[in-house]
């Protein structure tokens, strides 16, 4: 994979990553920090028309790195830190755009939880755009690819709780949350998919107070991971 923009590269670079290469763009001037984090690192100059053919992007701010496959880890390991930890977990379910994924990969790093669970099928994959749209967050977070409804089945026979946020469900301001909870957030047309709406131990909404009673995924998941990170457990 190659990645690109200064914060993913610097972000890779301090969760100890170690690229195959960095490209620079000839021309472009880099802060000190960056500069370096990219010191000892292959590093390659190049035109601007070889990292825009590189990247396919236009906003690649001068950088990029060839990062080769994207580490991902295995399940027990987030449900184990969950656990021990009372850290959430986040759980997407049918989130397509790869911007909403990158977003929520951002919030949930942001506050704290122990993993992300994305699925192998109707669901974005892991690819450079998300990675940008995280700001690089997705190098701090564990991530694995598993189907959601069997990740959510085995977290709850290890002793955790599953909500699902959902525009039937409860209040989530005034509903208690038990600890440790896996968290998920579906898509903003479709929502959850049948089998992990039956899958999850609890229905939450947001409440809304103004005429569109809607949120877009990223925004509605960024609120879910904030309330739960603050009052799951303590009410």
């Amino acid at each position: 994979m190659i990645i690109y923009g200064r914060r993913p590269v610097a972000e890779y670079l301090k969760a100890g990553g170690r690229p195959k290469v960095i490209y620079l763009q000839r021309g472009s001037r880099f802060e000190d920090e960056l500069l370096e984090l990219i010191s000892g690192h292959r590093t390659l100059l190049v035109p601007s028309k070889e990292i825009n053919r590189l990247t396919s992007v236009r906003d690649h701010q001068g950088i990029a790195a060839d990062i080769g496959e994207f580490k991902t880890y295995d399940r027990s390991r987030i449900i184990t830190t969950s656990l021990k930890t009372n850290r959430p977990v986040l759980v997407v379910d049918r989130i397509q755009d790869v911007r909403n994924l990158g977003a929520l990969i951002r919030s949930a790093e942001a506050f704290g939880f122990a993993g992300v669970v994305i699925p192998r099928r109707r669901t974005a994959s892991i690819t450079p755009a998300v990675v940008k749209t995280s700001a690089g967050a997705i190098f701090h977070i564990p991530v694995t690819i598993y189907n959601a409804a069997k990740f959510l089945s085995e977290y709850k026979k290890k002793g955790g709780f599953t909500v699902g946020l959902d525009m039937t469900g409860k209040d989530i301001t005034t509903t208690r949350i038990p600890s440790p909870v896996a968290l998920v957030v579906g898509s903003e047309g479709k929502g959850l998919s049948d089998l992990v709406r039956r899958s999850v131990d609890l229905l939450l909404k947001i409440p809304m107070f103004g005429r569109v009673q809607s949120l877009n995924a990223s925004v509605a998941g960024g609120i879910g991971m904030f309330w739960i990170r603050l009052f799951a457990g303590r009410r």
